[in-house]
């Protein structure tokens, strides 16, 4: 049914793709009967470059004993991944009817509504049908504009700031923190983890003019924590006790888990060994392999047979950038591929700095997956690899 939906949505409201400036007149136009209810309940807006997947995740499964509506944006293998609450993910036959149910209401208002807008529509309604205690909504994208920005959040959570989608976000730090902090109310108690004095000045600057509170992470845990995964605990964890009215002072009790999430170190056995992280941007990848490295520090050979990567599209600097650090990362022999996809990168030019670099190319990842038992590899870059590389393992 997922396939089958996706073509529907596809032929109904454009492909998923990001658009400049389109404002926030149409969601709330689209949204005027739901609005008024839903910003009643307690709502909490996860923003960032990267972390924000996952931060909402371990959010997610703490709050398992209170009723909430989790709304993730994008989905990696299935449509059902977008809407998750306390019990899980949404069923296929629950999404399909609040598909037709919501796309009945767009047709009867002629309402004008993106791929993206159009599952955040579904989202809101189903949210109102379930009348959950919270909301916990991902950003898909910055933050000013994302169709999230209808609510006004109790709760920002920011786990990182870096460059990506610069076309859209701008190129400089402070513009992109300024699209990510354009979901601040002054009612809003933000929390944010970030490493840099730079980051974190300007944001002391934007929380003063709004009036909002704020709880920089960073300063309290200054140097306690360097894996990425343990500060995107940790800011879930932060989250979960203001949320459960319990004092911020017990998060002096946090332990971190080794345990791991869906495409963030999941490791499949079918025909080998394969152990998938995704990392989509220059940043995200540096503070990969920086993990990747620290938990093999006294490796004798490198820890992956093989590392396999194909990434979304991105400026041909970056994906150049990408492809230098892992191949001096020492993590294992680099092979770069390509994937079927609207949002992957052109794989004649991944072909053509793959060149430039020294580094393998195969054309299709399905020549590496077979004969391929005793064998380690690190699959990396795009989430929407992760997803097309499993589907391959599980021979669909």
């Amino acid at each position: 049914m997922n396939s089958s939906l996706t073509e529907w949505l596809i032929a109904h409201y454009g492909r998923e793709e990001m658009k400049r400036d389109t404002g926030l007149s149409r969601m709330r136009e689209a949204l005027k009967d739901l609005l008024p209810e839903l910003n009643q309940k307690k709502i909490l807006t996860i923003a960032g470059t990267n972390g924000k997947g996952e931060t909402t995740l371990w959010l997610s499964r703490s709050l398992a004993h209170r009723s909430h509506c989790t709304w993730m944006s994008p989905h990696i293998e299935r449509i059902t991944e977008r809407f998750r609450d306390e019990n899980g993910e949404i069923s296929e036959e629950e999404l399909k009817s609040l598909v037709e149910e919501a796309h009945q209401k767009v047709q009867e208002n002629k309402y004008s509504l993106s791929f993206y807008e159009f599952l955040f529509h579904v989202f809101c309604l189903w949210a109102r049908k379930k009348n959950p205690e919270l909301l916990l909504l991902e950003v898909g994208l910055g933050g000013r504009l994302d169709a999230v920005n209808v609510f006004d959040a109790d709760l920002l959570l920011v786990p990182s700031i870096a460059r990506d989608h610069q076309e859209f976000l701008g190129n400089r730090y402070d513009l992109i923190l300024r699209e990510k902090l354009a979901l601040l109310r002054k009612k809003t108690q933000l929390m944010t983890y970030f490493s840099s004095v730079y980051l974190q000045e300007k944001t002391s600057e934007i929380v003063k003019a709004i009036g909002a509170e704020w709880i920089d992470l960073e300063k309290e845990w200054a140097g306690r924590f360097f894996e990425f995964s343990f500060r995107n605990q940790l800011l879930a964890r932060a989250a979960f006790l203001f949320l459960e009215g319990k004092p911020h002072s017990e998060l002096k009790k946090f332990i971190p888990t080794r345990e791991f999430l869906e495409h963030r170190g999941e490791v499949s056995r079918e025909r080998g060994e394969w152990i998938f992280y995704g990392s989509h941007n220059v940043d995200g990848m540096r503070k990969l392999i920086q993990f990747l490295q620290s938990g093999n520090y006294n490796f004798g050979r490198p820890p992956y047979d093989a590392v396999l990567v194909a990434f979304s599209r991105r400026e041909p600097r970056d994906l150049r950038a990408m492809l230098k650090m892992l191949k001096a990362s020492g993590l294992g022999e680099v092979i770069v591929t390509g994937f079927p996809h609207q949002k992957a990168a052109d794989p004649v030019m991944m072909k053509e700095l793959s060149g430039l670099e020294g580094i393998k190319f195969v054309d299709d990842p399905q020549d590496l997956i077979g004969n391929n038992e005793k064998v380690r590899t690190l699959v990396t870059g795009s989430y929407y690899f992760m997803g097309h590389v499993k589907s391959l393992l599980r021979g669909r």
